[in-house]
C-alpha cells in the first residue's frame, strides 16, 4: 500500500511535469550554462515548525532549520513562473529521538500576485534517526509538499506543508521490527531574497 501510493504520487507529478513543459516552445535546459541572463536568486530562510510522526510510538514536537533556494540550474519554463530548488536541513530532538531532515524540494511556483507566489513539487531526502540507546540510522525519504510565499521588498515570509514516506530501518540494537519515520510537517519561514 505504502510503495503503491509513493509511485503513484511520483508518477502525478511527473505528468503535471510534463504536461506544463509541453506547451512551451521556450524550454531551456541547462540555462547555468547555456543562458546569459541566468541568475540563481538566492533565498535563505530560517524554518521553525511542528512534526508529527505517524507512529504512535514517537511523540510529535517542535522542528527547526534553515532552507536555501535558488532557481532551477537544469531548465526554465517561458514566462513568470519557474522551478525553485529548496534545499532544507530540519531538526527534531524529544524525548530521547534525535532526526534529521536533508532534502532537496522542487516546487513549480505560480505568481498569486506581485507579492505573493504558491509552490508544490515532489522531493526527495535522508532522515536520519538516532534514538537513545538505539542505533542510529540514515534512511531515505521521499517527500510531497506545497507551499506560500509573501514577498516585502527582498524579505520573504512563508509557510509550508510537508508529508514525507521514509525507508523502513531496525532502531533496535538487539534486533527486532524495521520502523520508519513517516511524518507531517506544518512549517513556517522568515528569510532573505540576494
Amino acid at each position: 500500500m505504502k510503495k503503491s501510493f509513493i509511485t503513484s504520487a511520483i508518477v502525478a507529478c511527473s505528468l503535471l511535469s510534463t504536461s506544463l513543459f509541453a506547451e512551451s516552445d521556450k524550454f531551456c535546459v541547462f540555462p547555468c550554462f547555456t543562458d546569459d541572463s541566468w541568475r540563481p536568486n538566492f533565498e535563505v530562510a530560517a524554518v521553525v515548525g511542528h512534526m508529527d510522526f505517524d507512529r504512535s510510538s514517537i511523540d510529535d514536537g517542535n522542528v527547526y532549520g534553515i532552507e536555501l533556494s535558488f532557481d532551477c540550474p537544469v531548465f526554465t519554463l517561458p514566462g513568470d513562473n519557474l522551478i525553485r530548488q529548496q534545499l532544507n536541513v530540519n531538526k527534531y530532538h524529544k524525548n530521547g529521538l534525535k532526526v534529521t531532515t536533508i532534502e532537496m524540494n522542487p516546487y513549480y511556483f505560480i505568481d498569486l500576485s506581485d507579492k505573493l507566489v504558491l509552490g508544490f513539487g515532489p522531493g526527495i531526502g535522508a532522515v536520519h534517526g538516532d534514538p537513545d540507546g538505539g542505533k542510529d540510522q540514515w534512511l531515505f525519504a521521499v517527500q510531497a509538499g506545497a507551499g506560500l510565499k509573501y514577498y516585502i521588498n527582498d524579505f520573504l515570509i512563508g509557510a509550508d506543508l510537508r508529508y514525507q514516506w521514509t525507508a523502513e530501518k531496525n532502531f533496535n540494537n538487539t534486533g527486532g521490527q524495521k520502523e520508519d519515520l513517516d511524518n507531517m510537517r506544518c512549517l513556517v519561514k522568515a528569510g532573505y531574497r540576494f
